[in-house]
């Protein structure tokens, strides 16, 4: 089988709410999307999140270029041409997103062709369903519309809560932090992220403020190329310190934990080198003694991605889910998703049981 066609979708819709962090906001969600086809009439679909003008123009041009006459069903054969073997290495950066958008379809088509789901290909289903937390809880000058939108996703049967906050300074955002703990209460777990948003010594002012309001982690504090500092954090917080979105391949999460930088490593599959280059960075975390909850934060793509990974795996945890309804996200599934007590059933269509149909080109493609 040879991949004969790499058809890159460029989707786009506007906010229904705010999504303000603590480096700035959106004012739309992009999505870059690949269609494979291949010379046996199966095609697979893959997603490439980062700079998206950055990552459709790679697409576009050498990487998908490079792609065409490859066996898609040779996973490692793809990576190599992909990734490994240029004259000179493309270590991170919208290339690696590119290659792992590629990659990601690869895997669809394998799980067509063999007519299983990606997870029977990964090792076989160790987790059938997956805890979730919602992550759109953005932060607002109005406390209490942060404390709406946290009622909306606990009405959707979802009571993991993550929140981005840290656009003011750690003393200020205290009110944040403790309006939404009382809010879903003691027994619900809360996750704070703040986006690289804090210095050194604003984010030890956090722990340290924030501290009584049992944080199940802290989520990218600082810079992620500031490894020592990153170290010195984790070394001496009480809140377990998350961090990874930013980081690419193997040898960007050793370098991580090398340094003793974080407690959950957090590879974005479609940033981080594909599913395969994921699946090697689990293995890695196992050997530290790190848990690993995959970013995952724009189309159904990456969403059915990264539930067939964590599906296979056993040290995985959290899956992180969109309820702002901001993103292009359930139209992609084949079969509806399904919430059972927080957690979202793990699917068993062949591939991973996404499509891209041209009721959606027509809706959200630019």
């Amino acid at each position: 089988m040879k991949i004969t066609k790499v058809e890159v979708h460029h989707l786009q819709k506007q906010l229904s709410s705010t999504m303000q962090i603590s480096r700035g906001g959106f004012t739309v969600r992009n999505h870059i999307i690949v269609k494979v086809f291949t010379d046996a009439g199966i095609t697979g679909l893959g997603e490439g999140v980062g700079n998206a003008e950055y990552i459709k123009a790679l697409l576009n041009g050498p990487i998908g270029k490079m792609a065409i006459g490859l066996n898609p069903l040779d996973i490692d054969e793809i990576r190599r041409e992909l990734i490994d073997n240029q004259v000179y290495f493309e270590r991170m950066g919208s290339s690696i997103c590119a290659a792992s958008a590629i990659e990601i379809a690869c895997w669809d088509i394998l799980g067509k062709f063999k007519n299983v789901p990606v997870h029977e290909l990964l090792g076989g289903l160790k987790q059938k369903k997956l805890e979730a937390y919602a992550s759109d809880v953005y932060w607002e000058n109005d406390i209490d519309k942060m404390l709406d939108r946290v009622r909306a996703i606990e009405e959707m049967g979802i009571s993991t809560i993550k929140a981005h906050i840290g656009y003011k300074k750690p003393v200020e955002d205290l009110k944040r932090v403790k309006a939404i703990r009382d809010e879903i209460g003691e027994e619900n777990k809360m996750i704070i992220d703040l986006n690289c948003g804090y210095n050194y010594t604003e984010t030890l002012e956090a722990i340290s403020l924030w501290e009584p309001y049992g944080l199940t982690w802290l989520e990218e504090p600082i810079n992620p190329n500031l490894y020592c500092e990153m170290g010195q954090i984790k070394s001496s917080s009480v809140i377990p310190i998350a961090a990874g979105e930013n980081e690419f391949l193997v040898h960007g999460f050793k370098t991580l934990f090398d340094n003793n930088a974080v407690d959950i490593a957090m590879p974005d599959i479609a940033r981080a080198g594909g599913i395969q280059e994921t699946m090697n960075i689990c293995k890695l975390a196992k050997e530290y003694n790190i848990e690993v909850s995959p970013h995952n934060y724009s189309s159904g793509v990456l969403l059915a991605a990264t539930m067939q990974l964590m599906a296979a795996t056993d040290n995985c945890t959290l899956l992180e889910f969109d309820a702002s309804m901001n993103a292009v996200y359930h139209e992609f599934f084949i079969e509806p998703l399904i919430i059972e007590n927080g957690s979202i059933l793990v699917q068993k269509l062949p591939g991973l049981g996404v499509e891209l149909t041209d009721e959606m080109i027509d809706k959200y493609a630019i």
